[in-house]
């Protein structure tokens, strides 16, 4: 997909703005119309927007109840069927989805987040604790042939995600994108066909 001028985001406090992490999770999502598309983390909704504007049947979700709302009230203003809901990663999702996306809080933080918006960037203490968790579940979500796009950044460890994602999937880096000193990265994941 390509980020769509036309969908009109409206950002709320205590929830994560869009940001070139974002824009670059919509743009190497690859959605047919009529798939199942789960988003993880959702925040303002921008990358389930654009899938349900691409035809998919899209659910999202976020810990966050301010993510919740927000998303909400952007698929509304943008007539588009969203459905929301507010649950920690698959805590409450329940089907197979076709594509599963993921811009997770990657940004190392020894301290516990003391707000929701500290909690849509705090990785853990090496920025890869929620990540870690959403791969050792997101395979029993996927439909087969189901894929995964999942944001990751140089700041986070990196060599700890892909090492527990080589585990069940197979990997590909499909974008990058450099930024003073900072680099994020795009994944697409799939279960290995070997997978047990």
């Amino acid at each position: 997909m390509k980020v769509d001028t036309g969908i009109d985001i409206d950002i709320a406090p205590e929830v994560y703005n869009p940001s070139d992490d974002s824009y670059l999770l919509v743009n190497v999502i690859e959605v047919s119309p009529d798939e199942r598309v789960l988003d993880v983390g959702t925040g303002t909704g921008i990358a389930a927007l654009h899938a349900a504007k691409a035809g998919a049947r899209v659910t999202a979700v976020d810990i966050n109840p301010h993510a919740v709302a927000c998303a909400r009230s952007n698929a509304l203003k943008n007539d588009l069927k969203v459905e929301v809901l507010q649950s920690d990663l698959f805590e409450k999702v329940v089907g197979l989805y076709n594509v599963i996306t993921f811009n997770p809080p990657y940004l190392p933080d020894e301290n516990a987040p003391s707000s929701w918006a500290e909690r849509a960037w705090s990785g853990g203490a090496d920025g890869a604790e929620v990540v870690v968790r959403f791969l050792e579940d997101a395979w029993r979500f996927l439909a087969p042939n189901g894929r995964i796009f999942i944001i990751l950044s140089s700041f986070g460890s990196i060599r700890t995600v892909l090492r527990t994602a080589k585990e069940r999937y197979d990997i590909e880096m499909v974008e990058e994108k450099h930024m003073f000193f900072e680099s994020i990265l795009a994944y697409r994941m799939s279960v290995k066909k070997s997978n047990p």
